[in-house]
């Protein structure tokens, strides 16, 4: 399983790195400018977020870099405007739509720029070779993707917008952390993946794509103000400002479409990936702009410089950043998200929701551990999260086991994760803690101590001065042995002889009449808490110890999903 890990790790980045070359040549077309294409190309690969998802995701970066692959072959075809450059150009798309039903951005809008070439060629046989072209574009990219495809072949057409709807309306509908609010996946605000972008995004790589913006728009300006036979200016030629303009629609255009119809979206805007290239190419304006500036005399040089070597610093931070988070940098977020107050981000956004940090949680147990198997309780190592483990080398792989019948070595608490049967609500956390992964101040993930005395002496009679005060009282409820008492809004129970394995099995606590009627019908019966998640060994007995969540907060969770499949623990 390693090689096989490290083989598709290898793979996908190499194609994404591909897909930054590509942009530079692109670029090139563009520009004519070898130090401009360069500047692009950084910016296309020093994205943090992409970068990560390069080694471990090999969906939405390998379509982002697909995309550029084929705008380039857009650009050639629309150069060499011949029959044989609109077929590679076509084989292309297909290929895209093949990887993403939403390469069909690229192919409605290249065939809506051909449709417009051949309502504006003039003569008969202007228009016929128009026509030729956009039949063979479109020939080639359904037959590409026809036989690429096979879930096609029993129904071209159905299967087709089959594969659109399910794009449309996802079946995987899951819970999105997005500004302190949980929603639905398929009721998210209609900012999502427009806010995503803006806070996910190095600084320089958004001013750039701004700039670039701005510059077209620019240039389009003055063909509308002095007429299309005057030339866009600005600096560009026709060329350059039409296929501009194709980036600036492959780029607003799926904002815009998610904004009107809300189609099924979750973890950040990976869906939306693909829209990274077209950004970073539309910066190739600005900095055309910018180098002019540099050259036209001592006037405007300065200002060229200065804005030059003020590119060359963000993305020299954005490099210097990247390498402060390794190998963490899918978890990257700019000064937008306010990244600077401790824990802001973890209860505002979505964070580790592959749990791509669980490799570093297990390599930790092994160096805390240097011999002997080490187990690992039952929620988090069965058959649904054993493939975190399989990354690692096999010796180290196989120290790794499940035994019901003794403690935890270790454990693993969630937080706040995408996917609906890890997500919590808020609650204190009362295990005391062996190690803490953080990213900008943010605890992303922890390892946990069930066994009280691996930890600092100290913490362990925190822990019992916890349990006097909270069992001085007299038990609310009893069940398997377990002594249960409330204080205030916190629960704790003990088991005074607490054999090997007790760690391992669920505590069932009932709820009160008067907690249970605060909640929906469907919930009342099956909320519990796991002694796992909450309990440790201590002088012979199990010890545990939670806060009771906020009973309304969780009634409007529930109200604002509608149909919710976390189990509340109480």
């Amino acid at each position: 399983p390693r090689q096989v890990y490290l083989a598709r790790h290898v793979l996908t980045h190499l194609f994404f790195l591909l897909g930054g070359f590509c942009c530079y040549l692109l670029a090139l077309r563009l520009s004519g400018d070898r130090l401009v294409a360069l500047l692009v190309m950084l910016l296309f690969l020093l994205s943090p977020r992409l970068y990560a998802h390069s080694f471990f995701n090999n969906k939405d970066p390998v379509f982002a870099s697909a995309f550029v692959m084929a705008l380039l072959l857009v650009s050639r075809a629309f150069d060499k405007d011949s029959v044989g450059a609109y077929r590679q150009c076509g084989a292309a798309a297909g290929l895209l739509v093949n990887l993403r039903i939403m390469g069909a951005v690229l192919v409605a809008v290249v065939l809506v720029f051909r449709t417009w070439a051949w309502f504006r060629a003039e003569g008969a046989a202007a228009r016929r070779r128009v026509a030729a072209t956009l039949g063979v574009f479109a020939l080639w990219g359904g037959l590409v993707l026809f036989i690429s495809l096979p879930y096609l072949w029993g129904d071209p057409p159905g299967r087709l917008a089959e594969y659109w709807m399910a794009l449309a309306n996802h079946a995987h509908v899951i819970s999105n952390l997005f500004r302190g609010e949980l929603f639905s996946s398929a009721a998210l605000p209609w900012d999502y993946v427009l806010h995503w972008f803006a806070i996910s995004q190095p600084p320089a790589t958004l001013l750039l794509g701004l700039l670039g913006l701005a510059a077209l728009g620019l240039a389009a300006g003055g063909v509308v103000r002095r007429g299309a036979d005057a030339g866009p200016g600005c600096g560009l030629g026709v060329a350059e400002l039409r296929f501009g303009i194709l980036l600036a629609v492959c780029f607003a255009l799926p904002l815009v479409a998610f904004a009107l119809l809300r189609p099924t979206a979750y973890q950040g805007w990976r869906h939306f990936y693909f829209l990274h290239g077209p950004f970073c190419l539309l910066a190739t304006f600005a900095l055309m702009g910018l180098r002019q500036l540099s050259v036209r005399g001592l006037r405007t040089r300065w200002v060229g410089g200065a804005a030059g070597a003020l590119t060359a610093a963000g993305l020299g931070v954005a490099a210097l950043e990247m390498a402060q988070i390794h190998p963490n940098q899918h978890l990257y977020f700019n000064f937008l998200a306010d990244r600077k107050t401790p824990e802001r981000l973890r209860a505002r956004y979505e964070m580790d929701y592959w749990n791509v940090m669980a490799r570093q949680s297990y390599e930790y147990m092994l160096r805390q551990t240097p011999a002997g198997v080490i187990n690992l309780d039952k929620r988090h190592f069965h058959t649904s999260r054993e493939w975190e483990t399989r990354i690692l080398p096999a010796a180290d792989r196989r120290r790794f086991t499940r035994d019901l019948s003794r403690d935890p070595d270790f454990l693993l608490p969630n937080f706040l994760l995408s996917g609906g049967a890890r997500l919590r609500l808020p609650f204190d956390l009362s295990l005391p803690v062996l190690h803490r992964f953080k990213v900008y101040n943010n605890t992303i993930l922890l390892v946990a101590a069930p066994d009280l005395s691996r930890v600092d002496p100290t913490m362990a009679d925190d822990y019992r001065a916890l349990h006097r005060a909270a069992t001085a009282g007299v038990p609310v409820a009893r069940d398997n042995g377990y002594e249960v008492y409330r204080r205030g809004r916190r629960l704790a129970w003990v088991k005074e002889a607490c054999a090997p394995g007790a760690l391992m099995h669920p505590f069932h606590l009932a709820l009160s009449p008067a907690d249970a009627g605060r909640l929906p019908e469907h919930h009342r019966k099956q909320s519990y808490f796991e002694l796992i998640a909450h309990g440790a060994r201590l002088d012979g007995k199990c010890l545990g110890s939670a806060r009771l969540p906020d009973f309304a907060l969780a009634r409007a969770r529930l109200g604002q999903l509608g149909k919710w499949e976390v189990e509340i623990p109480f």
